[in-house]
């Protein structure tokens, strides 16, 4: 090798997509988007996030009767986005991405409940002898006529995270190649 030349390297190879990555994100956005269309199709996570919402009302119930009403809602979607932040901060955007999924379907959740204020047709635990959250809420804030609309908004926002964590799920299932 003559003097002052650089050794060339050879071309670096392209990133790919990691398969299993990518067939466990389409399960999942599958999964999520059923439940745009046909809500009962979320019932299997919808079982775990209502223990997360009822834990929220006995944790809550510590700062007053308002935030018990409304820890139900609150843990349900603090849950999710915590352990999503918590991935953020480590890097893990791909894990974070699944977990925005779970966030998206706990706001599927809380804009069912929301838009259900006025009509109070969805079975309660505790049947007709609880109160409605969302009821008693909108109620409070005298925002009862517009639970339709509110609804709408988170459900509309559960949309945007759900396209957005779609998107950095298929953006990081991408593998660069090993550096040599």
């Amino acid at each position: 090798m003559k003097p002052g030349k650089v050794p060339s390297q050879p071309p670096a190879a392209h990133p790919e997509f990691y398969i299993p990555k990518l067939v466990f994100l389409g399960f999942v956005t599958a999964y999520v988007f059923s439940g745009f269309w046909r809500y009962d199709n979320l019932l299997f996570v919808h079982n775990f996030n209502l223990i997360i919402h009822e834990a929220g009302h006995a944790i809550f119930r510590l700062f007053g009767e308002f935030f018990m009403f409304l820890g139900g809602t609150l843990l349900q979607l603090m849950v999710p986005i915590g352990i999503t932040v918590y991935f953020l901060v480590h890097r893990q955007y791909y894990s974070g991405a699944i977990t925005l999924h779970w966030t998206t379907i706990n706001l599927l959740d809380v804009s069912r409940y929301m838009k259900d204020a006025r009509t109070q047709q969805i079975p309660l635990l505790g049947g007709e002898a609880v109160t409605h959250d969302w009821w008693w809420l909108f109620g409070q804030m005298n925002l009862l006529p517009y639970d339709q609309l509110i609804g709408n908004a988170v459900f509309f926002i559960g949309f945007l995270v759900f396209m957005w964590a779609t998107f950095v799920g298929v953006y990081h299932s991408w593998v660069a190649p090993p550096k040599p």
